[in-house]
């Protein structure tokens, strides 16, 4: 049995984490992604798709923080219409 054998027990661990929700302390809501530590979250804002993200919400900010208004009003009140 090789280190990086699909059966371990370490492996079998890992992909139940990766289906698993993470914590919502380590979420990009501009890019939508959830990392898994704070390791993870730190690289992710070094990326080149966060940097770009970053530099679109810089010149409109409006335009973004009101889609998301948007976005959590039509789900807040689908929520209510099934209430």
């Amino acid at each position: 049995m090789g280190k990086n054998d699909f059966l371990t027990p370490k492996a079998i661990a890992n992909r139940i984490k990766a289906k698993g929700l993470n914590k919502l302390r380590w979420y990009c809501q501009l890019c939508q992604k959830s990392c898994r530590d704070e390791n993870g979250f730190k690289c992710h804002q070094m990326s080149e798709g966060h940097q770009r993200q970053m530099q679109v919400f810089g010149e409109n900010p409006d335009r973004v923080v009101d889609g998301f208004s948007e976005e959590f009003e039509e789900t807040f009140m689908e929520h209510l219409r099934h209430a």
